[in-house]
C-alpha cells in the first residue's frame, strides 16, 4: 500500500511538472522562441512517457489514475501562474464612456495610467475613445477603475505584439 501511495504521489508531481512545461512551451511557441520551445518540449514529453508507462502497467491502480488526472489539473494552473509571472505582455485597451470620460481620464492619471484620446463615430454619433497601454498585470486594476466610474462603459482590450517608446504602466524601464 505504501508503494502504491508513493508512486501515486510521484505520478502527481511529475504530471504537474510536465503539464506546466507544456503551458510554458506553448507560450514560447507564440513568442516565436523555437529553440526554448523545443527544449521544453523534449523534457515535457520525456516526463509524460515515463508517467504514462507507469499508469498503463498498473491500470487497475485507481490512485495512480486519480493522481494522473489531479496532476494534470494542478499542472495547468501552475503553468498559467508561471507564465503570468514571467511574461511582459502589453495590452491596449479602448474605453468608451457616454457619461464619464473626463472622470475616467482624471482617475487614470491619478492612478498612474497614461492615455491617448481620439475621436470616433459610433452608432449613436461622435464618441471619444480613451486608449490605455499597460502591462497585462495592470489590466484588472484598469478594468476595475473604469467599471467603478461607469459600469456601462464599453471596454475592449487586445494583446500587443511590438511597441516602441511611450509610457507603459506596470513596466520598468530598462
Amino acid at each position: 500500500m505504501v508503494d502504491t501511495i508513493m508512486w501515486s504521489l510521484i505520478v502527481f508531481a511529475a504530471r504537474i511538472v510536465d503539464v506546466s512545461l507544456g503551458t510554458i512551451r506553448v507560450n514560447m511557441i507564440i513568442r516565436k522562441k523555437k529553440i526554448i520551445a523545443a527544449l521544453i518540449g523534449f523534457v515535457e514529453v520525456t516526463i509524460f512517457i515515463s508517467v504514462i508507462v507507469r499508469i498503463i502497467k498498473n491500470v487497475d491502480n485507481i490512485y495512480g489514475i486519480l493522481a494522473y488526472g489531479a496532476g494534470f489539473a494542478v499542472g495547468t494552473i501552475v503553468g498559467i501562474i508561471i507564465t503570468e509571472k514571467f511574461t511582459r505582455d502589453l495590452v491596449s485597451t479602448n474605453i468608451i464612456s457616454r457619461k464619464s470620460n473626463n472622470g475616467i481620464k482624471d482617475l487614470l492619471l491619478k492612478e498612474g495610467f497614461a492615455y491617448t484620446c481620439y475621436k470616433g463615430t459610433g452608432r449613436q454619433g461622435e464618441v471619444e475613445i480613451i486608449n490605455v497601454v499597460c502591462s497585462h498585470t495592470s489590466l484588472p486594476k484598469l478594468n476595475k477603475l473604469v467599471h467603478d466610474k461607469d459600469s456601462r462603459a464599453f471596454v475592449v482590450s487586445h494583446m500587443l505584439d511590438k511597441t516602441q517608446g511611450g509610457f507603459i504602466r506596470g513596466l520598468k524601464k530598462k
